[in-house]
Order: C-alpha cells, then sequence, then structure tokens
C-alpha cells in the first residue's frame, strides 16, 4: 500500500496535484497495481501514439 501523501514534503504545485492525481487514480482502483497496469494498457491502446521501448543493453 502506498505511503499517504505529505503535502508538506515540497512546496511545488506542480509535484502536489501529480501526487493527487496518482493518489486519486490509485484509490480509485483500492491500490490493485494490476489494475492500475491494465488501465494505463488500455489507456496506452486507445490513444494510438506509437510507445518506444527503451534500448536493451548487451551484457558484456
Amino acid at each position: 500500500m502506498m505511503k499517504p501523501m505529505n503535502e508538506k514534503e515540497t512546496t511545488d504545485k506542480i509535484i502536489q496535484e501529480t501526487r493527487r492525481i496518482k493518489e486519486a487514480l490509485a484509490k480509485s482502483m483500492d491500490f490493485d497495481l494490476d489494475r492500475i497496469i491494465e488501465d494505463a494498457r488500455q489507456k496506452q491502446e486507445k490513444s494510438g501514439r506509437v510507445v518506444l521501448s527503451p534500448p536493451v543493453q548487451p551484457i558484456l
């Protein structure tokens, strides 16, 4: 489970808003990581945007 958000950790309004959105999203899915990931994948697929994977580094 996620640690509760502490608004006093930062004064940056953008970071605070991002954290509020993240918390609301996680709460709406009962903090179930599998549901959150599946939702993100569905939104990504519906967007129609090309998603690139980072290059794989060879093991030396």
